[in-house]
């Protein structure tokens, strides 16, 4: 199945951020503490952002074929500006996380590291792109 339409990259994009939010609000943070809360919905952030990339498709590219496992965007600019915006929510945290308590900290940092990773993802397929010359 391929995400092609900007209807259903929408779609799952709300979606998949309203279920995580119901999970989380009502499930992990009524069973678990809030350290593996925080690991768990991390860990589906990451299988949620990994789906969708291997999902979406844009206008121009095979959709038969699977993508590369660096490739994030069909074209340089929007991984440019979702990896931007992920590195501006990863700084965010960041100072987040220093100006916390230690025993405070955990969940800000966790939050940094994974929207950086994601960050690093989108922007090394940009740039992959970019070098590429894929418009």
């Amino acid at each position: 199945m391929r995400i092609t339409t900007i209807t259903g990259k929408i779609a799952y994009i709300i979606g998949g951020y309203a279920l995580l939010l119901v999970l989380n609000l009502f499930v992990f943070m009524q069973l678990v503490n809030p350290t593996i809360d925080v690991i768990i919905v991390t860990l589906l952030n990451f299988a949620y952002v990994g789906i969708g990339v291997r999902t979406f498709r844009g206008a121009g590219e095979n959709r038969s074929d699977p993508r590369v496992w660096w490739r994030a965007t069909a074209r340089p600019a929007a991984g440019y500006w979702i990896g931007g915006g992920l590195a501006a929510a990863a700084f965010i945290s960041g100072v987040g996380a220093l100006a916390s308590r230690p025993e405070n900290s955990f969940v800000p940092t966790i939050a940094c590291v994974s929207y950086a990773v994601i960050a690093a993802f989108y922007l090394h397929s940009s740039y992959r792109l970019h070098s590429m010359d894929v418009a």
